[in-house]
């Protein structure tokens, strides 16, 4: 009709009637679903699908990717939905009993062991709209049973997600997890902020990764001890799916780690799964979402997601419009000194904290707390400046290491290499470097390797010609042996028999052990996913980092420690049936090493 008719009183009187005739049908509707329950008890969440609060996930769905252990996430999630319950008469849509609703999430999770996180999620309504007015007025009843309407902001159902990781996909070609969401009724199940009783919601997630990109499917129920219903619509016991895909994004001014994601999610009945005769009582939600995260200023973080039902017209579980925000802190728990603090806040984390309490908490040794240049182990006074003890030696060049044990007193170089410089940064120091001003690899003396093939295949391994080289004290590549890298992806790439391949990480014995085994795990694992990026299935290769428990070379000189600290790949299996193979001589690239 128009927007000026004006219809009359009898006209009036028989839409009245048909509506009330409508509802009656729908009560019978839900009493066929259900015939011992009460058409008008409400009782259930109106959003039933809630972003994770776990890290490593998508918006709603569960990853099978640990953070290593005490790895902490917090996020302030404002969650607007628009058009949730749908009052229809036959076909015709009346409007919308609930219009909007505006959540808050306050998320949390924390890695307490390598195979499990405790993630909670504590919701706040801010605002809600309140259409149940429309029912009303469609009726011509303003006492009707069940028509009351809902309060405008409460409490959410308080969410507990402990969840286990099965098979870590950097172990198997697919990761694994169960996630064993609880929900607890801490929400008013009248006003649609909650259920009735305790909902516990199991799920299953796999993770597939491919280069940048993460696969997650989850398979999961919402299983409800007591069912919940409104006029004709019931909701009871669901089965869930979800699939989607997180891809890594390249950085973006000073936004980094740039992720997008899409969703999709669906429940169904766990009774009548996709029933579509009764449509108008048991649904089957479908929602889709998509959005974008990334990091602005250290661990802090943003995040927006869109999405909608995918439906024609909106209703339980297939909102109109759906908008996510959140402010994010991920707090990645490396500790690489050992010292109990975080690489994210310390500012040496290549140097443990002495943890004599001065000055505990930047994570830097104070070995002279009164800077009196006596040591704390040898002041009576530590913290009170005294006269400078001389200790016989100078430092001519200034670079720290006494003119004694200096063998370049004076040309500055750091302690590991004796106090030798290194020009050509091959980590081979200029006082036993044949080629000081071009870069080789240790096992030829600091000198270029420039007879090919750089890569060979062994019975038992893959060798290079070359170490691959690190920044200092970290798991980041070297431009230098990513040409050597390269050649290596050949190496597997035309041999595709080859591996499992072990990627080995070694270092020197400067520093704890500690230290050295968690470098070299990082950096094995930096060299397996490089090799992953270049289009080498994950399956076929390993990480894992020895530390300084396999030495090829004496520790006692500064090109001992150079030939330590390498790279290694090992074949676990192999069908080789020649002693050797070769890369083409047209292959050839720069040689490695780790670097501390």
């Amino acid at each position: 009709m128009g927007p000026n008719f004006r219809a009359s009183p009898w006209e009036r009187s028989l839409r009245s009637a048909a509506a009330r005739l409508a509802v009656v049908c729908l009560l019978l509707a839900g009493a066929a679903a259900r015939a011992d329950h009460d058409p008008f008890a409400r009782g259930f969440d109106a959003v039933p699908l809630k972003a994770t609060p776990a890290q490593r996930s998508g918006i709603a769905l569960e990853g099978a990717r640990a953070e290593p252990a005490g790895s902490f996430r917090g996020a302030l999630l404002l969650d607007y939905n628009r058009g949730l319950l749908a009052l229809k008469l036959g076909d015709e849509k009346l409007g919308d009993l609930l219009p909007y609703r505006l959540d808050a999430h306050a998320l949390f999770a924390w890695q307490l062991h390598r195979r499990l996180e405790l993630a909670a999620d504590v919701p706040f309504t801010l605002t809600q709209g309140d259409g149940f007015q429309l029912l009303r007025d469609s009726l011509n009843a303003p006492d009707f049973p069940g028509a009351a309407g809902v309060s405008r902001f409460g409490f959410g159902d308080v969410r507990l997600q402990p969840r286990a990781f099965l098979l870590l996909p950097e172990e198997f070609p697919v990761g694994v997890a169960l996630s064993a969401e609880v929900r607890l009724p801490t929400g008013d199940g009248g006003s649609f902020l909650g259920e009735r009783s305790v909902l516990v919601a199991p799920r299953i997630a796999v993770e597939r990764a491919f280069g940048p990109v993460r696969v997650l499917g989850n398979l999961g129920m919402r299983l409800r001890p007591q069912h919940a219903q409104y006029l004709n619509l019931y909701v009871g016991n669901e089965v869930t799916f979800g699939g989607g895909a997180v891809v890594n994004l390249p950085d973006v001014g000073r936004f980094t780690d740039v992720q997008a994601i899409a969703e999709m999610h669906l429940a169904t009945p766990a009774a009548a799964p996709f029933n579509f005769r009764q449509a108008d009582s048991l649904k089957t939600p479908w929602e889709v979402l998509g959005g974008v995260r990334a990091h602005f200023y250290g661990g802090w973080g943003v995040e927006l997601n869109v999405g909608r039902g995918v439906t024609l017209g909106s209703g339980y579980g297939r909102e109109e419009l759906r908008v996510m925000f959140a402010l994010r802190y991920d707090e990645l728990f490396i500790d690489s000194d050992g010292d109990g603090v975080p690489d994210s806040r310390d500012r040496c984390p290549m140097e443990a904290e002495d943890l004599d309490g001065f000055g505990d908490n930047d994570g830097c040794p104070d070995p002279d707390n009164d800077g009196d240049g006596v040591t704390d182990g040898e002041d009576q006074c530590p913290n009170s400046a005294g006269a400078k003890a001389d200790g016989g030696c100078g430092d001519s060049d200034g670079d720290g290491v006494p003119d004694g044990q200096d063998l370049c007193p004076y040309m500055v170089g750091p302690k590991s290499y004796d106090g030798c410089p290194d020009t050509d940064g091959d980590e081979v120091p200029d006082n036993v470097d044949k080629c000081p001003d071009q870069s080789g690899p240790p096992e030829a003396d600091g000198c270029p390797i420039d007879n090919p093939p750089l890569v060979v295949i062994e019975s038992d391994r893959i060798r290079i010609k070359g170490n691959i080289l690190f920044e200092t004290g970290s798991a980041t590549i070297q431009k230098q042996s990513l040409k050597l890298l390269d050649e290596v992806a050949v190496v597997l790439d035309r041999n595709p028999e080859l591996g499992p391949v072990l990627i080995e990480g070694h270092t020197d014995n400067v520093g704890s052990d500690t230290l050295n085994l968690n470098l070299s795990q990082r950096r094995s694992q930096s060299v397996m996913d490089y090799l992953v990026s270049k289009g080498i299935e994950s399956h076929r290769l390993r990480a894992k980092g020895f530390g300084e428990s396999k030495p090829i070379a004496t520790n006692a000189t500064a090109l001992g420690r150079a030939k330590n600290r390498r790279v290694d790949f090992r074949l676990i299996k192999s069908e080789i049936e020649t002693p050797a193979r070769t890369v083409p001589a047209d292959k050839k690239g720069e040689g490695d090493a780790g670097k501390r």
